[in-house]
């Protein structure tokens, strides 16, 4: 009986990254099925959660090869990660929330406060490209890329509301891109009112500002494997 219950454990723990993954993939492929199940299902919201978490633990990979060259203590170099993955987290909850906000503009009455967690969910799954981020590193396409998984996220996005709650595409369109520049304007203001104290918890978690371009990281990976080197 207990070996059946481990089992089954097991089998539950499995299937959560499985479900992951199958949502990363058809959000990619413009599933109106997967963008249905992020909107109503609460394990699909979970998953999408976490889908959005990772995007930034992603992106923040290729910042923290720095750390790791430096040798960075390991605690510090997981709390960058989990740090940005929660600003995505964070940064998905502030577009949905925009763009509930926004919908009542359409005067389709579809979005409501008791869809909240359904655009989440949505909107979070639409971060699906960007688990791709760890590659906005390289030096010559890293920026473009980063910029091109963006608007793969918008596009998803737009296909989500869409898909997941039935609104006519332009009013998708609408509540999509002025949710999601009603959040940018929201972020850039607190990020700029809030820069110094944020700089300094960026800071302590990590052991460095993590601001750096492609090109610089690339430059100073090279600078210090040549010191290495050289040693």
């Amino acid at each position: 009986m207990y070996s059946g219950l481990m089992l089954a454990l097991l089998a539950d723990i499995a299937a959560f990254p499985l479900m992951m993954l199958t949502l990363a993939g058809g959000a990619m492929r413009f599933s109106a099925e997967t963008f249905a199940s992020a909107a109503y299902s609460g394990e699909a919201q979970t998953a999408a959660l976490a889908i959005a978490f990772l995007a930034g633990v992603s992106e923040m990979l290729g910042q923290s090869v720095i750390l790791v060259i430096n040798r960075v203590a390991l605690y510090r170099f997981l709390a960058s990660l989990a740090f940005t993955g929660f600003t995505y987290v964070l940064t998905a909850l502030a577009w949905a929330l925009s763009a509930v906000a926004v919908a009542p503009l359409t005067r389709l009455g579809v979005l409501g406060p008791h869809e909240i967690a359904g655009v989440f969910g949505v909107v979070s799954l639409a971060f699906a490209p960007r688990l791709f981020g760890v590659f906005s590193i390289a030096p010559y396409f890293g920026q473009a890329l980063g910029n091109a998984l963006e608007a793969f996220a918008m596009a998803l996005a737009i296909f989500g509301l869409h898909a997941g709650f039935g609104l006519p595409l332009p009013a998708a369109v609408f509540c999509g891109g002025a949710g999601w520049i009603l959040s940018y304007g929201v972020r850039s203001y607190l990020g700029h009112l809030l820069a110094k104290p944020l700089g300094r918890v960026r800071v302590f978690v990590s052991g460095s500002a993590l601001e750096k371009t492609p090109k610089q990281i690339i430059e100073d990976l090279a600078r210090r494997l040549g010191v290495e080197g050289d040693a």
